[in-house]
């Protein structure tokens, strides 16, 4: 039996490679559903799949006859060859396997490295799998555990803050000015992908209003119905900056859109009224000269990108604090992995009612000692016949299967079993 990984990512496949390998939820299930007739080969299975990654992990009786059923499924289900044919893939097992679900969990494997959904990619991943009843106790206890290496990576270290995303330094820069969005009117010119992205970082801070602009104006109507927004014609740019607080350009327009007569014209309507400009163009939609009006805050691609990289480099200090988390919790999980014996849950098992037992009797006062030996031996047998029949059952457990397995683990839940002292010997 053993902990395996199979799979592509950013380090090792193209953009192009990854995304023919990506499953969607739908498809998850059909692979699921696909590898569950594999169920004698792999006892349990979940697939974490992004634009970045597609992994899947598995518990298997053997990993040489279970690799080429999942690659043959991958290739069945996406009609590509690129998980069959190793160029692209990697398998980790056991240790390693868990030690990069912890990685990926707490941000450190990320392309973008702290960022925050991948957390959340790893839930949906588990419940996914969970929903296709192909998990089991191993693979929940894995991915319960990667989710608290993720968590505590983001409250006891710096992993996640400060934004390494251009798209999201702009609604940074806008909380700079403005203590929150819910009462400003947020105007996104553009809805390319850049442009989409800001909207949608912008859309979650919940502003009073959230106005789309873009040339093509099907676009914008069809990005602000997305946000809960409003579409404006491109044409309505002047006017639209007059009920504007916060204003991002992302277009591909080779003039500067926004002139600096234009915008002082602008400034002195608004009089005290401050206009947090963010230009993430290349080349530049505002003139930079707009940046030296007063009350007018212009940031451009250059010191969003600044931004950004002084936090890449403080994330990537962080980068060891977070492997000491793993390593701590990957430690505690093989403590609990490699108790998942017959032998050390049924010593445990028998130990915990005799200590129970003996620390009853010796509660008993006022007995001789002939007494207190007639009464330990009474309970030592009543002992031994109520664990008769729940010992033989555990001694036919096959921890070779799911079912045993979750057997095994249940029994350590339900009475508290302390394993870890058993396991030396008989592990």
């Amino acid at each position: 039996m053993d902990l395996i990984v199979l799979g592509a990512s950013h380090v090792t496949a193209p953009a192009d490679i990854r995304d023919q390998v990506q499953m969607n939820a739908a498809e998850v299930e059909q692979f699921c559903a696909r590898l569950r007739a594999e169920r004698d080969e792999i006892l349990e299975l979940s697939v974490l799949s992004t634009c970045n990654r597609t992994e899947i992990y598995s518990l298997v009786k053997d990993p040489e006859a279970a690799d080429p059923l999942i690659r043959r499924a991958v290739e069945e289900l996406k009609g590509v060859s690129h998980m069959s044919n190793g160029k692209y893939t990697y398998v980790l097992d056991g240790r390693e396997m868990v030690r990069h679900l912890f990685r990926v969990a707490s941000g450190i494997e990320s392309l973008m490295v702290g960022e925050p959904q991948i957390l959340g990619q790893v839930r949906d991943a588990y419940k996914l799998a969970d929903h296709s009843r192909f998990t089991g106790a191993i693979l929940t206890r894995a991915f319960n555990a990667a989710l608290h290496v993720g968590k505590r990576a983001r409250t006891e270290t710096e992993i996640g803050e400060g934004t390494v995303s251009v798209a999201y330094a702009a609604v940074e820069m806008a909380l700079k000015v403005f203590d929150g969005l819910d009462k400003h009117t947020v105007v996104v010119v553009g809805a390319g992908e850049t442009g989409r992205l800001v909207a949608t970082h912008m859309a979650d801070q919940g502003p009073a209003r959230l106005l789309v602009l873009n040339r093509t104006l099907e676009k914008a109507v069809a990005l602000a119905a997305e946000l809960d927004g409003e579409a404006r014609p491109f044409e309505e740019l002047a006017t639209v900056l007059e009920e504007a607080d916060v204003v991002v350009t992302a277009t591909a327009a080779t003039e500067p859109l926004l002139q600096r007569d234009d915008l002082a014209r602008l400034a002195r309507k608004r009089r005290t009224r401050p206009l947090v400009l963010v230009d993430i163009s290349n080349p530049r939609n505002i003139d930079p000269a707009v940046g030296k009006l007063e009350n007018v805050f212009l940031y451009d691609l250059d010191a969003l990108e600044s931004i950004a990289d002084q936090n890449r480099q403080r994330r990537a200090r962080e980068i060891p604090k977070v492997e000491a988390i793993v390593e701590e919790e990957l430690d505690a999980f093989f403590d609990w992995y490699d108790a998942l014996h017959v032998v050390p849950v049924l010593r445990a098992f028998r130990d915990r009612f005799h200590e129970i037992g003996a620390t009853e009797v010796a509660k008993q006062k006022g007995l001789s000692d002939e007494e207190l030996e007639s009464l330990q031996a009474y309970t030592r047998l009543l002992i031994n016949k109520l664990l008769h029949s729940p010992t033989t059952r555990i001694k036919n457990v096959d921890a070779t299967t799911a079912h045993g397995l979750r057997k095994l683990v249940a029994i350590q839940e339900l009475f508290e079993l302390e394993i870890d002292k058993y396991t030396d010997d008989d592990s």
